[in-house]
C-alpha cells in the first residue's frame, strides 16, 4: 500500500478540518504546515490525522487575531512547535476577548432596559414622571439658546476626559441642561461622567421625580411653558434635555426626553 493511501488529500482534511484548500496552502506558503507528504508525480498534497490538531490550532489563532507571521515565531528550525508558549499566549488573548464580548453584552441589555423604559410613555404631548438616580455631568456654560447643530462644538472639551477602558461600552447621557432661579437662566452643555472620573467642575444632578416629556425637536427652551402648571410657586427648578433610546430608533432624528425638577 502506497504511503499516501493512509493520509488525507488536501481535499478530505479541508472538509474535516473545515479550513478552507486555499488557506491550507497560504499556511504551507508560510511554513507553518507543510503536507505530510506530496506526490512527486502529479504534486498533489497529503496530509496526516495528526496534523489536524495543528490546523485546528492555526484556526484558533485567526480567531483570536494572533498574525499567522507571528505564529511562525513559535516554530524551530527543527519544526518543533513551543506549544505551551502558544497557548499561554492564546489563553491571554481569548480572556480580553471575553471581557470585551461581556461588557459588549451588559451594552446591549442596557440599551434594551432603557428602550422598555422609554417605551413604556407615549411620545408628544403627554406629561409623565419617573424616578431618576443621581448623577454627574462634566458641564459647560453656554451664553446663547441651544442650537443641537453647536452640541458637537460644544462638547469637545469632553473628549479630553480620560475614560477607562471598561467605559467604552458605558451609555453616558449628554444633551443640554437649564438651571433655573430668581437671578435667571445658566444654560449648559454636559456629559455624564463614570463614577471614577474626578472633575472640578462636575455638576451633581439630584435624584428624584422629575416630570418628563419626549419629543423629536429641542423643547428645553419651552420648558417653563410646558411644564408651567407644575411649577406653581416654583422659583429654581433644574431642566435638562437628552437623547433617549426606542424601539425604533430614527438615525437621523433621535427622540428627547425633556426633563424637569424642583429645587426649592
Amino acid at each position: 500500500m502506497s504511503r499516501k493511501n493512509k493520509l488525507f488529500s488536501i481535499g478530505e482534511i479541508s472538509k474535516y478540518t473545515g479550513a478552507s484548500i486555499k488557506s491550507l496552502r497560504y499556511y504551507e506558503e508560510l511554513n507553518i504546515l507543510k503536507p505530510a507528504f506530496v506526490d512527486p508525480c502529479s504534486g498533489y498534497r497529503y496530509y496526516s490525522f495528526e496534523q489536524c490538531y495543528l490546523i485546528h490550532i492555526i484556526m484558533f489563532c485567526i480567531e483570536l487575531d494572533i498574525p499567522l507571521k507571528e505564529l511562525c515565531g513559535y516554530i524551530d528550525k527543527n519544526e518543533e512547535i513551543d506549544l505551551s508558549t502558544l497557548l499561554a499566549h492564546g489563553k491571554k488573548i481569548a480572556q480580553k476577548k471575553l471581557k470585551v464580548l461581556q461588557k459588549g453584552l451588559g451594552f446591549i441589555e442596557d440599551i434594551e432596559r432603557k428602550i422598555a423604559l422609554t417605551d413604556k410613555y407615549h411620545q408628544g404631548r403627554e406629561i409623565y414622571s419617573r424616578e431618576i438616580p443621581e448623577k454627574r455631568f462634566y458641564i459647560m456654560p453656554c451664553e446663547q439658546s441651544f442650537d443641537s447643530a453647536d452640541i458637537f462644538e460644544l462638547a469637545k472639551p469632553f473628549l479630553n476626559i480620560e475614560y477607562h477602558e471598561d467605559d467604552f461600552y458605558d451609555l453616558s447621557e449628554y444633551g443640554c441642561m437649564c438651571e433655573h432661579s430668581p437671578s435667571g437662566i445658566q444654560r449648559y452643555a454636559f456629559i455624564e461622567l463614570p463614577e471614577h472620573a474626578k472633575r472640578e467642575n462636575a455638576k451633581v444632578i439630584p435624584a428624584g421625580t422629575w416630570l418628563c416629556r419626549q419629543s423629536e425637536t429641542s423643547q428645553i427652551e419651552q420648558a417653563p411653558q410646558i411644564f408651567r402648571k407644575y411649577l406653581k410657586g416654583k422659583t429654581s427648578f433644574l431642566v435638562i434635555e437628552t437623547e433617549v433610546f426606542i424601539g425604533k430608533y430614527k438615525i437621523y432624528k433621535p427622540v428627547n426626553e425633556l426633563r424637569l425638577i424642583a429645587l426649592n
